[in-house]
């Protein structure tokens, strides 16, 4: 049996470990699905990273393809619902980077809450003058603030037990969540985005990037938000408008920002926010902390995820059901077994 990697890696040894003797590996390192050989109509698992996107073009080339494995959490990069009317399962890796992504959160909330690179910048500048807990501007202690998160998964319940450890009150909008499941974990459930919003001292995004995320944290959400509030968002960076948040920061609406994902991926020089924080504009010191899409990684988590992948890779050319599938609901005739799970 063949097994094809589109894009980003260059090296299969890891995969090559889990598949032994049962299926030849190949990468492609591949950009853009237009430079993908004839050769992929011969690949019974197609792996993908993050580098290349697939539509129903390529998808019909994929003639002898039992599943689609995306590396890593989200998968709006494949035409899921095209895989899925071609019987093609599309299947991710779901929790290879749960707790990298979650201190990544909170690394970011508590940096900024505690002013941790302008304290940092004032003992470089002067280290006299800057040695004074008066140079990160006015703290507030987190004890009794709400922590609201925006989603309710994997992720959104690590960071909340996180936040629980610190003495904060979590909430959270999530509508696909079961009931009950604030009842486990003691937290309080909103059933609009609104309300959300209109109560917490932080809020976090934690949800995929789908047709009803994208653009939904906006300035007619935003408008809303508790003066002084903390945004962050590890998730994905179209959840969140960045021009909104621009304007939120400058009429003092929004207090911080802080973000692992951006619109547009690297950042766009020409973005009002992007822009001020370039230029180091004074009346953002100390309000903005952007990160490289780094939330997920650590050394282990990387291990793990190629690792995972290469398992579900087994499963379909094993012809076994496979976990974490994304395109459940659009499944025709599946070329692959499916367990019935959540879809999220």
């Amino acid at each position: 049996m063949k097994c094809g990697i589109l894009d980003h890696l260059t090296e299969c040894g890891v995969e090559s470990e889990v598949l032994g003797s049962e299926a030849s590996i190949c990468c492609f390192g591949c950009t853009d699905e237009n430079e993908l050989p004839d050769q992929v109509a011969d690949l019974t698992v197609v792996q993908m990273w993050h580098e290349i996107d697939l539509t129903a073009k390529t998808l019909r080339r994929l003639r002898s393809c039992r599943a689609i494995v995306r590396v890593g959490v989200g998968y709006d990069n494949v035409d899921c619902v095209s895989a899925g009317a071609l019987g093609i399962p599309v299947v991710n890796v779901p929790d290879y980077g749960t707790n990298e992504v979650a201190d990544h959160t909170f690394a970011l909330l508590l940096a900024l809450s505690r002013q941790l690179e302008r304290l940092n910048e004032a003992v470089r500048s002067d280290l006299a003058k800057g040695w004074s807990h008066k140079s990160g501007g006015e703290l507030f202690r987190l004890t009794g603030t709400v922590l609201g998160s925006v989603g309710m998964g994997r992720i959104g319940t690590a960071v909340a037990l996180r936040a629980k450890a610190f003495g904060m009150k979590v909430a959270f909008y999530d509508p696909y969540l079961p009931d009950g499941y604030e009842k486990t974990y003691q937290m309080r459930r909103y059933q609009s985005l609104r309300g959300l919003v209109e109560d917490s001292d932080f809020l976090t995004i934690h949800a995929p990037l789908t047709e009803e995320t994208e653009g939904m944290i906006g300035e007619d959400v935003l408008k809303y938000c508790k003066p002084g509030m903390t945004l962050i968002n590890t998730a994905r960076g179209k959840i969140v408008s960045g021009n909104a948040v621009y304007r939120l920061l400058a009429d003092g609406r929004i207090r911080a920002y802080g973000a692992d994902v951006l619109e547009k991926e690297p950042p766009d020089p020409a973005c009002p926010l992007v822009k001020a924080f370039r230029d180091r504009e004074p009346w953002l010191d100390g309000r903005v902390l952007l990160t490289p899409h780094a939330a997920f990684y650590t050394e282990e988590s990387r291990r793990e995820m190629r690792v995972k992948a290469a398992e579900q890779m087994l499963r379909a050319a094993r012809g076994l059901p496979l976990r974490n599938c994304v395109n459940a609901r659009f499944l025709e005739r599946p070329r692959t077994p499916v367990f019935d799970m959540d879809y999220r």
